[in-house]
């Protein structure tokens, strides 16, 4: 579970959430995971989660399950980007 600011972002097993981080501040906090190779570190691209980034003020945002028990926290276009990344293969 990825929880920013005491509510949900994302739900999954473990394995479903680092092959298929969906939510933007999902896809920041693994960023963030420190690899042990120094020259792949300083090479790796961070992430950086701004709320503004979501405009929730025409399509009101909820947790939905978008299969495989994988829950994602977005607005219903938003739900469907997550959906075509995730089922893309």
């Amino acid at each position: 579970m990825v929880i920013y600011k005491g509510r949900i972002m994302e739900i999954a097993e473990t394995e479903e959430l680092f092959a298929y981080p969906l939510h933007p501040y999902t896809k920041t906090l693994i960023s963030a995971i420190p690899i042990p190779d120094p020259i792949i570190e300083k090479e790796k691209k961070l992430f950086v989660y701004s709320p503004s980034m979501h405009d929730y003020s025409v399509e009101k945002p909820s947790l939905v399950d978008i299969g495989n028990g994988h829950m994602v926290f977005g607005s219903p276009s938003e739900i469907e980007k997550y959906k075509q990344i995730r089922y893309a293969e």
